[in-house]
């Protein structure tokens, strides 16, 4: 009997015991957890179908503002082109009144929303300092409401602009004409087609309104004309069958046909690569380039374009690969710019 209630006695302490063991487990789970809901879950403090959030941590308040910002911005990763060349090359001016097409596609940029571009309306929400562990913690929301006219405002206003370059390329009796026009159209759509996408995320609807005139459309114009402009490439001095490649490869991805007869533009181009004699161990050439564009159709001359610079290592032939190689980057860079910053200064506007 005796035996039977120690036995008793012993699992009643045993079962106490891990009672209180499970309790104080509790109390210090609980207590290491110790942080608010929204760290884990943005939504418990702003909902999703209202806002877009972000939590970031961090050994400071302003990593902390960092690191939310980014994962931010990546909810805002669209995937759209648009070439940077020929955004500079076509979309100066449009009749005297400034496009600032900048101010779009910083709406398309991970820096806009790391600088807290009040465009797109990012806000800091709650911060928290966890003491124990040292860390601070930052959520940034952005109010879809409030955000989604502002995208939708920028949409319009380039929706407006690329009919009106698409009505005066329809307009025009001038091929070159036509096809800036139609360039510039494709560039402003390119930006709102991401543009766009970012509308779909900010109201979380697909509610967005469709393009004026579709992409397929314009870049299906562009090529049918393109195909009609011909350029003929005259080149003299040095390495001259790469160097008209690389002219080519700037007049095809311009879109230009490369021919002989019917020119409507055409470009002279002469390559100098020379030793230099410099007190170094490696083998240095100077590279010098000069081009010269007219423009048959409207009897304009590109003012002449030149470049040079040096290239350097340890045989004169591969100083001369590497100076090619270089004069390549400078055509399809540079040069491409200048190129269709001519045919773009050919409408006058």
């Amino acid at each position: 009997m005796m035996n039977k209630r120690f036995l008793l006695t012993k699992y009643l302490i045993n079962l106490k015991v891990l009672l209180i063991l499970s309790l104080i487990g509790c109390a210090s789970a609980k207590a290491e957890k110790g942080l608010p809901e929204w760290i884990e879950n943005p939504n418990s403090k702003y909902h999703d179908a209202l806002y877009i959030t972000a939590v970031g941590s961090g050994s400071s308040r302003e990593y902390a503002k960092r690191d939310a910002l980014a994962s931010l911005s990546s909810i805002f990763s669209v995937d759209v082109s648009f070439d940077r060349r020929i955004i500079e090359a076509y979309t100066e001016s449009r009749k005297g009144r400034d496009i600032n097409v900048d101010h779009s596609i910083s709406l398309l940029t991970e820096s806009a929303l790391k600088s807290e571009n009040r465009l797109i309306n990012v806000r800091e929400g709650e911060t928290y300092f966890y003491d124990k562990t040292g860390m601070f913690y930052v959520l940034v929301f952005i109010n879809r409401t409030e955000t989604e006219p502002l995208y939708l405002d920028e949409i319009k206003k380039n929706d407006d602009i690329v009919e009106e370059y698409y009505y005066l390329a329809e307009g025009s009796n001038s091929k070159l004409e036509k096809f800036i026009y139609l360039k510039k159209a494709l560039q402003v759509t390119s930006i709102n087609e991401g543009l766009r996408q970012v509308h779909r995320i900010v109201s979380n609807m697909d509610d967005t309104p469709a393009p004026p005139i579709s992409k397929q459309k314009l870049n299906l114009e562009i090529f049918e004309l393109s195909k009609k402009i011909i350029t003929n490439i005259k080149v003299t001095g040095e390495f001259q069958e790469e160097f008209a490649g690389f002219l080519r490869e700037v007049i095809q991805e311009t879109g230009f046909t490369v021919g002989r007869d019917n020119v409507d533009l055409t470009i002279k181009a002469n390559l100098k690569i020379e030793p230099l004699d410099l007190p170094r161990e490696e083998i240095f050439v100077l590279w010098r380039i000069l081009i010269d564009v007219h423009n048959v159709m409207t009897g304009t001359t590109m003012e002449t374009f030149t470049k040079e610079g040096r290239e350097g290592h340890m045989t004169i032939e591969a100083a001369k690969n590497r100076a090619l190689r270089t004069v390549r980057e400078s055509l399809m860079d540079e040069f491409y710019i200048e190129f269709n910053s001519f045919l773009n200064r050919s409408l006058g506007e």
